[in-house]
């Protein structure tokens, strides 16, 4: 595809841009444990397995599955061997690969009263987050460890209560925040010290954790009529404002979501027709403000997605997969039923095709489901016991999802790159911009598999050239990384918005959204 230097010509790139553009939280990993990102809407921009070609297969033996994490090259997951604590369970790291056991530890057992199981919550910018705090009455510290051995790096100034079902968001620098029982909390990345903690408290359980989009922290609160979700300044911690009450009732069960616009995204589960709702909120700045809301199904621990052209994926009350359309809640396409082990407890990704990765949650019916964008069956795969071991994207395409016994597979495709087959000057962005969004600068690593001349042009919203890093530029083989300031050609700082990072050689591009932050 040709380009003119000083516009892109966008309604050829539409395409490109929905299933390329990563949102301003969203990753190529899938680095928290659930919905993948921050703002935890399940999408990657990668190609994922068409077909159930399997790479490798096995772990150590677990009676329950837990939810992985992945990033770069590292695979990280908890298996519990047994429900005897302190001992029972094991943090196990994996070399993406060729699941190769690279580590298996134990955290420290602080308080014999009160620690839960180990177990892993995270990877982000090369740390793996730990801890064994299990709920309100499990607090324990949070902690940080080396991907390359399982040593602690730094354990966390506070105590956590997040729950087994849960997981860290991240501020844009890599901060992890922490949706507590009783609090909000945010943790320097750097030592463990905690930069603030807010009070707040949570309706019920597996709706503490907070999701993260630009400069906000979204969690659910209890009121008087039933839950609300709360706004929160990532920076201060300060409490901003908070919705009216979704359908009454008093628990949720599950956490909430923000897609790429920074809709969020209110999932209420408690078994009740008169209460279970999936509901639609606008942030405008000065209001929670809600924009539709359809019936859902019980699907207590679930987790939920936006595919890459911004329809929203849910459940039904009769327990089918739901495609909506973001802006009026309408149903596009519904999928056939979901086979389950009462409750019903389904996890999903989403690649940059648009195709729908399931696991039901299921224990002797334990299964992967795979569908097209439009909610096709492709494929299936019995995974007996996957239980809360929902499905992981890597960065490169690969598949992995846990079961019970020594059941942890990692599926590929031959065909889950075509969009590169036959490229001699193979370019890959590996991972997204980091951070982003932005304020300072930002970096994005590229890899060329032979030499071959690289363009890297950031367009504002509208499409304007506003830099060009490189031009032609001849590169070597190999892997670099390329940064941006923020600023212009004539190094004047632009404006707080959206922009496109466009990498190209001869024969391909690759696109990636930006978010600056002033």
């Amino acid at each position: 595809m040709s380009t003119n230097p000083d516009r892109v010509c966008w309604l050829p790139w539409i395409g490109l841009l929905v299933l390329l553009g990563a949102a301003p939280s969203a990753t190529a990993d899938w680095p928290t444990g659930v919905g993948g990102n921050s703002a935890r809407y399940g999408q990657v921009d990668a190609l994922g397995p068409n077909g159930s070609d399997l790479l490798w297969e096995g772990s150590r033996p677990a009676i329950v599955s837990q939810q992985g994490a992945c990033e770069g090259d590292l695979f990280v997951t908890s298996r519990i061997q047994s429900f005897t604590i302190p001992t029972g369970t094991w943090v196990v790291a994996h070399e993406l690969e060729t699941g190769e056991e690279r580590w298996a530890i134990q955290l420290p057992y602080n308080f014999p009263e009160v620690s839960w199981r180990s177990r892993a919550m995270a990877i982000r910018d090369g740390l793996v987050y730990a801890s064994r705090s299990g709920g309100e009455n499990n607090e324990e510290y949070l902690y940080a460890l080396d991907p390359a051995d399982g040593s602690i790096a730094w354990q966390s100034e506070a105590l956590i209560s997040e729950r087994t079902t849960e997981s860290p968001a991240f501020a844009s620098n890599g901060d992890p925040i922490i949706g507590n029982f009783t609090s909000l909390l945010r943790v320097d990345r750097t030592d463990g010290s905690t930069v603030w903690e807010v009070p707040r408290s949570t309706p019920s359980s597996n709706g503490a954790q907070a999701a993260v989009f630009g400069d906000r922290a979204y969690v659910w609160e209890p009121s008087p009529e039933g839950p609300v979700v709360t706004a929160f300044d990532l920076a201060t911690g300060d409490r901003l404002y908070s919705s009216e009450a979704i359908s009454g009732g008093w628990v949720q069960q599950v956490g909430l979501l923000c897609g790429p616009d920074g809709t969020i995204y209110a999932p209420r589960t408690q078994n009740n027709p008169a209460t279970d709702f999936f509901t639609a909120l606008e942030d405008t700045g000065e209001a929670l403000v809600e924009k539709w809301r359809v019936a859902m199904g019980y699907t207590p621990f679930a987790s939920f997605a936006v595919g890459p052209d911004g329809t929203v994926y849910t459940y039904s009350p009769e327990l089918e997969i739901l495609r909506l359309d973001p802006d009026t809640g309408l149903e596009i396409d519904r999928s056939g039923p979901i086979p389950y082990d009462y409750p019903a407890e389904p996890r999903m990704a989403i690649d940059l095709d648009g195709r729908v990765y399931l696991t039901n949650g299921g224990f002797d019916g334990g299964a992967l489901l795979v569908h097209t964008a439009d909610l096709q069956p492709l494929w299936s795969e019995a995974i007996p016991g996957n239980n809360l071991g929902g499905p992981v994207l890597a960065d490169d395409g690969t598949l992995i999802v846990c079961g019970t016994g020594t059941l942890v597979r990692a599926y590929g495709s031959p065909t889950g790159d075509v969009a590169h087959e036959g490229v001699p000057d193979r370019l890959r962005l590996l991972g997204p911009a980091t951070p982003n969004p932005f304020c300072g600068r930002t970096a994005l690593r590229l890899t060329l598999d032979a030499p071959g001349a690289v363009s890297l042009r950031i367009h504002d919203a509208q499409g304007r050239l506003v830099r060009t890093l490189l031009s032609r530029s001849e590169c070597g083989a190999g892997s670099r990384l390329l940064r941006w300031d923020g600023c212009d050609g004539t190094g004047a700082a632009l404006p707080t918005g959206l922009y496109f990072a466009t990498l190209q050689t001869v024969s391909r591009s690759e696109v990636r959204k930006l978010m600056l932050s002033r």
